[in-house]
């Protein structure tokens, strides 16, 4: 039996989290992290599992397997400093976290001997997404490229995870590094680099499009969320893949999936 804790545990996406790994033959949830300032600690999340806060994260660690974080970026950094020196092997799937911290996070685990798994997106068919951008990318080099990621009014996040780790994919294959963040005013000639926008409407759960385009042709890739729960089931495969892998490495959603 996988003995997993989230945090973030009663956020959109960390509810669905907690819900599915009840539902398993093969997990437990075994313990939920929320804010301190969110008034849900003491929250039932299922089985007879109440939210604690942050300052029971080391305690509510203690039997566990497998650490899940679907929090912020500022809660993310406070949390896993807390959590891999523990040695338990967590699931990263909070978004916006920077390449320093990113670094910070490999050598925690290998110093503490845990593994992990970061993902900007746990979905399936997101992380096939990805892979076919760059394939596109590889086989285009020199085509125009402007990324479309349009999400709920809710989300509070511009540009999405999923569409900045599409461009530093685009980018890593095609060697433009300027990326332009919509465009207002006298901004002239396109130049070498790649646009990314971000839409903010209604209640869409997630949809992100890159186009590539050359002078006589385009291509539109395009993937669309129909439900969070996308995002959650894939989560489930990363805790699989990661409990008791004790490598002392940092893994991707790729990885996990085989592709």
């Amino acid at each position: 039996m996988i003995e997993v804790v989230v945090a973030g545990a009663t956020g959109k996406l960390g509810t669905l989290v907690c819900g599915l790994v009840e539902r398993q033959k093969d997990m437990r949830l075994a313990g939920g992290i929320v804010s301190a300032e969110g008034g849900h600690i003491g929250k039932d999340l299922g089985g007879g599992v109440r939210a604690v806060g942050p300052d029971r994260m080391v305690e509510v660690l203690a039997d566990a397997d497998v650490y899940v974080d679907v929090t912020s970026p500022a809660a993310a950094e406070r949390n896993l400093r807390l959590a891999i020196p523990t040695g338990v092997d967590c699931v990263i799937g909070t978004t916006g976290l920077n390449e320093a911290f990113v670094r910070e996070i490999e050598g925690m685990v290998a110093k503490h001997g845990s593994s992990a798994v970061i993902t900007a997106n746990f979905s399936v068919g997101v992380n096939v997404f990805w892979k076919q951008c760059e394939q596109l990318a590889r086989a285009l080099p020199d085509y125009e490229v402007e990324i479309i990621e349009v999400h709920h009014d809710k989300k509070k996040d511009a540009p999405s995870g999923t569409a900045v780790k599409a461009a530093k994919i685009i980018s890593e294959a095609t060697k433009v590094d300027k990326m332009v963040y919509g465009r207002e005013g006298l901004v002239g000639a396109r130049g070498r680099e790649i646009g990314i926008h971000a839409v903010r409407l209604g209640d869409v759960v997630g949809e992100h499009t890159v186009v590539f385009a050359g002078n006589k042709e385009r291509i539109e890739l395009t993937h669309r969320a129909h439900s969070r729960e996308a995002f959650a089931e894939g989560s489930l495969a990363a805790i699989r893949y990661v409990s008791g892998r004790k490598d002392g490495m940092v893994h991707s959603m790729a990885e996990v999936l085989g592709i």
